[in-house]
């Protein structure tokens, strides 16, 4: 999907993980826009950190040798759900349920553990209803990192 116009380099947010309960730097692929404006295009979906989309525009500061996100600039509308499966062997199934209603995911390395990108021509109430029916369930539990719906 990558355009040839296109120029990918890594920004990283700097913060306070909740869930790992400790100091973090997360890295997020994404596309230059305006070099000395600083500003950049998200192109995968946040794994840990909250209040940021794929697609968002972001401001970042060179810091020692790597980009660090200072701000959002711009929605896309995309939002983040980030979701923890209480058996792993489940993540597979919902993940699959996801993508059936259009959603594109990001696992990560902790097992059961993973990242949802909502886009913002989805219709977030049957996917909402469908996580609500889970986590009452006790399959899994979830967070709206980031909701723009």
């Amino acid at each position: 999907m990558r355009e040839e116009s296109e120029e990918y380099t890594k920004v990283y947010f700097e913060f306070f993980n909740d869930i790992l309960d400790e100091d973090y730097v997360e890295s997020v692929w994404a596309t230059v826009l305006e070099e000395k404006e600083g500003t950049y295009k998200l192109k995968n979906i946040p794994l840990f950190v909250t209040g940021y989309s794929s697609e968002d525009t972001v401001y970042a500061e060179l810091e020692e040798d790597r980009l660090v996100v200072k701000g959002l600039v711009k929605e896309s509308g995309n939002s983040t759900l980030q979701i923890i499966c209480f058996k792993e062997e489940n993540a597979g199934q919902v993940q699959k349920r996801l993508e059936e209603f259009g959603c594109e995911w990001e696992g990560s390395y902790l097992p059961g553990y993973f990242s949802v990108d909502v886009s913002a021509d989805l219709d977030y109430e049957p996917i909402k209803e469908y996580l609500a029916d889970q986590e009452e369930r006790e399959t899994l539990s979830y967070r709206e990192a980031c909701l723009a719906h």
